[in-house]
């Protein structure tokens, strides 16, 4: 019943496959702890899909969480630095995940404002959730 003009909110909406479906259905604004949070326990949000820094597999990882994210995080430290933080309960480590988290999320929505201006959204999403759900 709102006018087209008005905008569309959404509360408590941070998941990108959720994200993206009120995009589809023409929200506008979103707010949301979902990136945070996570970080606080150790989940990485990435465009292949999200994982646990907590797993052992990282423990000597000199990769950053992510090869493509231009944060601070991924451009100064490494999957075993953050795991290390992680598992010795350093604070810092909640910080810098959530530095990438939230880069990688604005990166989405980016993304997506670009899409939509270019006419090829639909697209974008798809292609963005195959690739989060292949790895």
């Amino acid at each position: 019943e709102l006018p087209d003009s008005a905008p569309r909110y959404v509360m408590g909406l941070g998941d990108t496959e959720g994200v993206l479906e009120a995009v589809a259905r023409g929200c506008d604004l979103f707010d949301c702890v979902w990136p945070t949070r996570l970080a606080r326990h150790g989940k990485v949000l990435t465009g292949r899909g999200d994982f646990s820094i907590r797993r052992a597999e990282f423990a000597d990882d000199p990769a950053p969480l992510d090869a493509d994210c231009p944060c601070r995080t991924c451009r100064n430290h490494s999957r075993a630095y953050l795991r290390h933080l992680m598992a010795t309960g350093e604070l810092l480590v909640y910080r810098l995940l959530s530095i990438h988290n939230l880069t990688y999320t604005l990166g989405v929505m980016t993304g997506a404002r670009e899409a939509l201006a270019e006419g090829r959204f639909a697209a974008y999403r798809s292609d963005l959730t195959a690739a989060r759900r292949s790895n």
